[in-house]
């Protein structure tokens, strides 16, 4: 019988041998097309395979190299499953890899989730409106904010659960890493994540639900131990601390959403009993309003009818979460203000010229008097954007440099719309 070893080098030559006959496939299709630009589409897909394939190739390089399994402490399942009240439908595991390998592991389950271009229509959708600025390279950020520094990850694509070379059991800080990962485990085997992607706000407002319930658990174990041994949780590792100061504050503001706002929430539902935490679990937040605004609707809004263009290359939703970062930067006290009366919206990324694209983001509010408040703020940021003194006026085209329009109007009472678009005059 072939060793474990001697099938991961063969699983390492097929799906190397994998990505060279997609790579020819790609070639020969592409040649018979007389259209250049789907020579260049089916060659970026070529590549995009390629790449996901090679990380793949270096995970399991990594396990054949001397990854394995974690020893799991039966108390600390033991703890999970009363915490949580929920029991392990199988032993949980939890994998051992090189801590150079995972990031990229975290990369592939970035780009596995997003699709095909999902992180490029992203990264492009993302600096037009703002979030970031168009030269980030947002799947290395994404990335990089889970990587740096990390001894635990769990990969809520795959319900994989990693511990890096630095992991050490003997170590409290790391236990208490483990609490987190093994509540994840066992929050994905009874609520396992959808086959489909449910769009950027509930995947969002997932996340923060499952990671709120594990760092619950996570600083639960930190205190009891505090109490026992008179231990004090160590420090943020410097080097993610300097990174993630230096993040764009849209990344660090979806990065802190789930352990921040998250753990808010359902710590609130822990401690006031374990009928409404148990209806927490049961009955998650599909927005990232829900987790804000607890009592508020759990369920998603039905999609904002948007005005007819080419087919998107993108349509999500932003949700409460995207419009309150999209303002913290005019004022925190009016973007928390404003962003409460979310009530719906949805941006698409559209075709705009043969080499260039548009975002239109509309943004449904409660009140009239809400969306006035975001007409004024919106016309201060495109006019920041813009670089220029004098605000922006409703329904006027605001010029930038970069041979670019931004406009602010208002299709309705209680929605304001923005746009970015080229800027096509000659």
């Amino acid at each position: 019988m072939a060793s474990s070893r001697s099938i991961l080098w063969v699983l390492l030559g097929g799906a190397i041998g994998l990505g060279g006959i997609l790579q020819g496939l790609h070639w020969k299709n592409s040649s018979r097309s007389a259209d250049f630009s789907e020579l260049e589409n089916r060659l970026r897909m070529a590549r995009e395979e390629n790449d996901i394939l090679k990380r793949e190739n270096e995970s399991l390089r990594s396990l054949a190299q001397g990854g394995g399994e974690l020893a799991i402490p039966q108390e600390l399942i033991t703890r999970i499953e009363k915490e949580l009240g929920l029991r392990f439908t199988s032993s949980p595991v939890v994998h051992r890899i090189a801590g150079e390998e995972l990031r990229d592991r975290i990369g592939a389950s970035i780009e596995s989730r997003y699709g095909s271009f999902g992180v490029d229509y992203r990264q492009e959708a993302y600096g037009l409106i703002g979030w970031t600025k168009t030269d980030d390279n947002l799947l290395a950020l994404l990335t990089a904010v889970r990587a740096v520094g990390a001894r635990g990850w769990f990969d809520d694509v795959t319900g994989d659960a990693w511990v890096t070379d630095r992991f050490e059991i003997k170590n409290i800080p790391d236990q208490a890493i483990l609490v987190r990962l093994l509540s994840r485990i066992l929050l994905h085997q009874h609520f396992p994540t959808p086959p489909a992607y449910p769009g950027d706000d509930a995947a969002r407002a997932r996340e923060a639900f499952h990671q709120g319930v594990a760092a619950g658990a996570e600083s639960r174990f930190y205190a009891a131990n505090a109490r026992a041994i008179s231990f004090m949780p160590m420090k943020q590792d410097p080097e993610a601390e300097l990174l993630f100061n230096s993040l764009p504050p849209f990344i660090q503001g979806i990065s802190t959403f789930s352990a921040i706002d998250g753990k808010r929430l359902m710590d609130a539902l822990f401690v006031q009993s374990a009928e409404k935490f148990e209806e927490g679990l049961r009955n998650p937040p599909q927005t990232s309003r829900a987790v804000f605004l607890p009592g508020s609707p759990t369920a998603a809004p039905a999609p904002l009818e948007m005005p007819k263009t080419e087919e998107p290359f993108l349509s999500e939703t932003a949700g409460q979460l995207g419009l309150r970062l999209w303002l913290e930067p005019l004022d925190l006290e009016e973007a928390l203000t404003i962003s409460s009366a979310w009530q719906n919206d949805r941006y698409v990324l559209v075709p705009d010229g043969e080499e260039s694209s548009a975002v239109i983001w509309d943004i449904e509010l409660e009140t009239p008097e809400a969306a006035d408040a975001l007409q004024e703020a919106a016309l201060k940021i495109v006019s920041a954007m813009a670089g220029v003194e004098e605000q922006a006026k409703l329904d006027a085209e605001v010029r930038l440099p970069v041979n670019r329009v931004l406009k602010v109007s208002r299709p309705a009472s209680n929605r304001v719309r923005y746009s970015n678009h080229s800027n096509k005059a000659p």
